[in-house]
């Protein structure tokens, strides 16, 4: 089993549903875990620091690739959006594991 597919298979049992909303495309459901207020980047094996931009972070499989869709892309779980501020594939020996992003809560103006 390919490292992506057994990744898949865990965000598909232990997954949120999120709805990715796209600014070019139609928006889509993933599964995926999304956390607040985490450990630091180093902790968790996370290529960047999600801590400077409001600490939310997300988790998703590598099929859906949020990184290429980084310009006004949004997140929402629970009836809550958050902006993707970064986002990027993981790689593991030349395949794209997981895609992990660092979001914001969209605030109500």
């Amino acid at each position: 089993m390919k490292k992506s597919a057994y990744l898949k298979t865990m965000f598909q049992k232990y997954g949120n549903e999120i709805t990715v909303h796209p600014k070019y495309k139609k928006e889509y459901q993933v599964k995926g875990l999304s956390f607040q207020h985490l450990p630091s980047s180093n902790e968790l094996g996370i290529p960047f620091d999600h801590t400077d931009d409001g600490g939310y972070l997300y988790l998703g499989p590598a099929e859906y690739r949020i990184d290429r869709e980084l310009e006004e892309t949004k997140l929402e779980q629970d009836d809550v959006l958050y902006w993707v501020t970064k986002s990027r594939a993981v790689y593991l020996q030349n395949e794209p594991i997981y895609v992990c992003a660092v979001l914001q809560k969209v605030v109500a103006s």
